[in-house]
């Protein structure tokens, strides 16, 4: 369980919480989704992006177009005070692990996908950021379509 948890906290990437509606990632002159507004199904072409930032930005694509990831699940996280990201990656290699398994058909330990996940920062969670979102990728390869019931 040990090295799940070291894989899958190194991709970590975390959420921010200004909004920039309708912004364009100048890099790749791709469109973009606000962290706050991610759902379970948003492909994403997000390996590019920094870790430990506040992002606001993540790049998003059509599913039917060659992408990075695809956003698999959204876990609610409770409480007023901040949890900390010590407390944030647990729950979210824990929760993503059972999400995981229920997405692909395989358990996390046993398939050849990955993930990753948005979490709160103090500031996102400053203005009602309680979401952490489990992002499903097939590392090294763009995927088509979705990743959903892929059992590998």
């Amino acid at each position: 369980m040990k090295a799940v948890y070291v894989a899958a906290a190194a991709a970590v990437v975390l959420t921010g919480c200004q909004s920039n509606p309708g912004a364009q990632d100048t890099a790749s002159d791709m469109p973009s989704v606000n962290v706050l507004e991610l759902e379970v199904g948003t492909c994403l072409n997000d390996v590019d992006q920094p870790l430990a930032q506040d992002l606001t930005e993540v790049p998003a694509v059509d599913c039917t177009s060659p992408h990075q990831s695809e956003v698999f699940a959204a876990i609610n996280v409770e409480g007023t005070d901040y949890p900390g990201i010590d407390s944030l990656t647990d729950t979210a290699v824990q929760e993503c692990q059972i999400e995981f398994e229920r997405f692909v058909g395989v358990e996390f330990s046993a398939s050849s996908l990955n993930f990753h996940y948005y979490y709160p920062t103090t500031s996102s969670w400053a203005v009602g950021d309680r979401s952490i979102y489990c992002v499903i990728f097939d590392p090294g390869v763009e995927t088509v379509g979705t990743l959903r019931g892929a059992e590998r």
